[in-house]
């Protein structure tokens, strides 16, 4: 049975012009909050639910611009404290847009106008995300990718430096005229605790969406022909929009906007805050790695959500985040997937520096500034002039097993030969470790005389795993005469240091986890699946380097007949 907050929200939506096939059912899934079920059989490619674009929820569509516009043009702002300068502060204006219609519809006031108060009473009020843990349970996050992104410092400095005080320079836009104890309704309807909230559904439920409608389709055309063109996609605030990779980049370049000179002299890798909006329905939708069965498209007055494949009585609809590793799920959206195959670990440039200093000033018996002196001209030449990445990252290697704590199923085995079948899987995994990563770890290793040639050619090394480099007069301090260094020892040095990181082993935090009777949604739990994603990724990796050394020490003695793996397994 459906509870008011859900009868509300559905009677708003359809009062306001949405449409929804009525089979399918809005019910709270364990571990998942609210989503919607079919109730029936459906096709592949029939419509779910339409959403006009005048209920999505964005800049366009509130009524907080024109209203901060007009009370500056009546009285001119502080310096420093304008709407642009809000603007120029990520998601600030979004969140702030967010807090002035949440009280609007909790007072409902401006009953002239759209509100959004139903919408807003269907949304949760408690979240799972990092963001609000306490201190112990963020201890349980030591070494993973999450621990310094969660942001709570940089969004707290936001709020105080810049949504605060313009809040407080406009009292009658925010709160209304006439108020008298301003102080006290701000601290109401505008505090820190609310900018958090706001701030995370924004996070974990808004989407981007074009405002450039020249290529939509027609509002009556027939939606069971040509797909209509990808609108939607899950937002992603703007210094992480940096790091995000689609699958298909033709159309991640089609979901960008350009519509007037504003978006021309934004950067590269800029959102446009004004394209991120709330699309009501639509943010019902939960999502699975690998199990999506529906997508949004757009038109010129809504925006549709059709399923991709056929979907059974009971079964699910479930969207697509765009399968990131559980560290991005639990930060934006406060859960894991058990098990997780995209997971992804973050191996810094900076920790593979640190594992090459420790080995080649042991080598080459020279100082550790010595070394850092002769190798930093290479780090800075691959960053700055060939653009490489400050962070690599690494892959699950095989895909995870189905139950805790989801190790790999790579079979590989360190303390026995390698059949020709290893072989085959050696070099497959290998193949999965990116150019990049091993081409800047034998940029460390080779001579001076490479790495000049290198910089002519200017690219990196070529990424050969097995490569062992000569130690020539070139290096500072004494090397061994024949001395050799392994490409294969430096990235497994690396590995380890990165290991160090997480509070216990990858056999106590696996024991951990096959032990934890918490729910899915505890903190606790969904720490441990982060980490024992991230530590059986090192694991597989350390594994491979390991073989690949260990062929790489016995060619150089002479011992190996068989040829070495190749670095790059190319796909077919």
């Amino acid at each position: 049975m459906k509870d008011a907050e859900e009868l509300a929200f559905l009677s708003w939506f359809t009062e306001h012009g949405g449409w929804i096939d009525q089979s399918l059912s809005l019910e709270k899934i364990p571990g998942m909050g609210r989503g919607l079920v079919a109730t029936r059989p459906i096709a592949e490619n029939e419509r779910l639910f339409s959403i006009p674009r005048s209920m999505l929820l964005n800049l366009g569509t509130s009524a907080l611009v024109p209203a901060c516009e007009a009370a500056e043009r009546a009285r001119p702002p502080k310096a420093g404290h304008a709407w642009s300068d809000v603007m120029d502060r990520g998601w600030c204006p979004l969140i702030l847009m967010l807090m002035w219609e949440h009280r609007h519809a909790s007072t409902q006031e401006h009953n002239e106008r759209f509100t959004w108060g139903p919408y807003f009473g269907i949304m949760p009020t408690l979240f799972t995300t990092p963001m609000f843990w306490n201190s112990n349970q963020l201890h349980e996050l030591q070494g993973t990718d999450v621990e310094d992104k969660i942001g709570r410092t940089e969004a707290e400095a936001d709020y105080y430096e810049c949504v605060l005080p313009y809040v407080q320079q406009y009292p009658d836009v925010f709160l209304g005229p006439g108020v008298h104890d301003v102080p006290a309704e701000i601290s109401k309807w505008y505090h820190i605790d609310l900018y958090h909230r706001m701030g995370s559904l924004l996070l974990s439920r808004s989407f981007h969406v074009k405002r450039d409608l020249n290529h939509a389709e027609s509002d009556d055309a027939d939606i069971s022909s040509a797909p209509a063109e990808v609108a939607v996609e899950r937002a992603i605030p703007r210094n992480e929009a940096q790091d995000e990779q689609g699958d298909d980049e033709e159309e991640e370049a089609e979901i960008e906007i350009q519509d007037d000179e504003d978006d021309e002299e934004k950067g590269e890798n800029e959102e446009d805050v004004r394209d991120i909006s709330m699309v009501p329905m639509a943010d019902m939708l939960n999502a699975k790695f690998g199990s999506e069965n529906t997508r949004c498209f757009y038109k010129r007055e809504a925006l549709e959500m059709r399923c991709t494949r056929p979907i059974a009585v009971g079964e699910q609809l479930l969207n697509t985040y765009g399968n990131p590793p559980n560290s991005d799920l639990l930060r934006r959206y406060g859960f894991v997937d058990e098990p997780n195959r995209g997971d992804l670990l973050e191996l810094p440039a900076t920790t593979i520096f640190d594992a090459a200093l420790t080995k080649l000033s042991l080598a080459t018996q020279a100082s550790e500034d010595v070394i850092r002196t002769f190798l930093m001209p290479r780090f800075e030449w691959a960053c700055t002039e060939l653009g490489i990445d400050e962070v690599f990252l690494l892959c699950r290697l095989s895909k995870p097993k189905n139950t805790a704590p989801y190790a790999g199923t790579l079979s590989l085995d360190t303390s026995r030969p390698l059949t020709s079948a290893d072989r085959r899987v050696l070099s497959r995994a290998s193949g999965e470790i990116s150019d990049d990563l091993v081409g800047f770890v034998r940029l460390l290793c080779v001579t001076q005389d490479d790495f000049e040639r290198a910089k002519k050619k200017e690219a990196l090394p070529n990424a050969r795993l097995d490569a062992v480099e000569a130690m020539d007069a070139s290096w500072p301090g004494s090397p061994p005469k024949g001395a050799m260094l392994s490409v294969a020892s430096v990235l497994r040095d690396a590995l380890a240091l990165r290991g160090q990181a997480y509070p216990t082993t990858w056999k106590d935090t696996a024991k951990a986890l096959v032990e934890c009777t918490a729910s899915s949604e505890d903190p606790y739990r969904m720490a441990l699946v982060v980490r024992a994603g991230d530590q059986a990724i090192l694991q597989e990796h350390t594994t491979v380097t390991e073989l690949v050394l260990a062929h790489a020490r016995a060619q150089a003695s002479g011992a190996a007949s068989n040829p070495a793996p190749s670095k790059k397994a190319r796909r077919t």
